[in-house]
């Protein structure tokens, strides 16, 4: 009976032992992609005040300087237009204004724009820069500047002023599925 004893005990051990390691194994393995999610979150945070920044300081230049801060916004390779990163204007009646990734399609109606799932942002844009907040944000499916795939993007809009003229400045970034 003794005999018995033991080997129930050593049994138990053993498969308590064995529970115990699978369950640690399964916690590393959710650690590493907790890790990874908030890895991701925190990039996309950054992202995201990255952006609002931008679109800020774009719209303080825009209210002191007008439209002689335009050509700003299209030098390559300066702080507002690099990598796929680049800062937009539109007046409010949807007039294309600014948009250095293709400067030959300035001057155009963009308020009928829609994205690759036909969601209208034109109108969704100049609404949001109309609204009482005066900003916001939005996302749709865009291709990266000299791509023809969409990809899912991020766009924060807000209005400045100047002259009794109302524009709507933007950039935003995008994101992988």
């Amino acid at each position: 009976m003794i005999e018995m004893k033991k080997v129930i005990c050593v049994l138990l051990i053993l498969v308590m032992f064995f529970v115990v390691a699978g369950c640690v194994q399964a916690d590393d393995a959710g650690e590493d992609e907790q890790d990874i999610i908030i890895k991701e979150q925190n990039e996309l945070a950054s992202q995201r005040e990255y952006t609002v920044s931008q679109v800020n300081s774009a719209v303080e230049l825009i209210e002191v300087e007008k439209e002689q801060a335009f050509p700003q916004f299209r030098e390559k390779d300066s702080q507002w237009f690099h990598d796929d990163f680049y800062i937009f204007v539109w007046r409010i009646d949807g007039i294309r204004m600014v948009y250095p990734p293709n400067v030959s399609i300035e001057g155009q109606d963009m308020s009928e724009l829609v994205d690759f799932n036909d969601k209208p942002i034109g109108k969704i844009f100049i609404e949001i820069a109309l609204s009482e907040e005066g900003e916001g944000w939005i996302d749709y499916y865009w291709p990266k500047p000299n791509e023809t795939e969409p990809s899912n993007k991020y766009t924060f809009i807000k209005a400045a002023s100047f002259d009794n003229q109302t524009y709507l400045v933007g950039s935003g970034f995008y994101v992988n599925d």
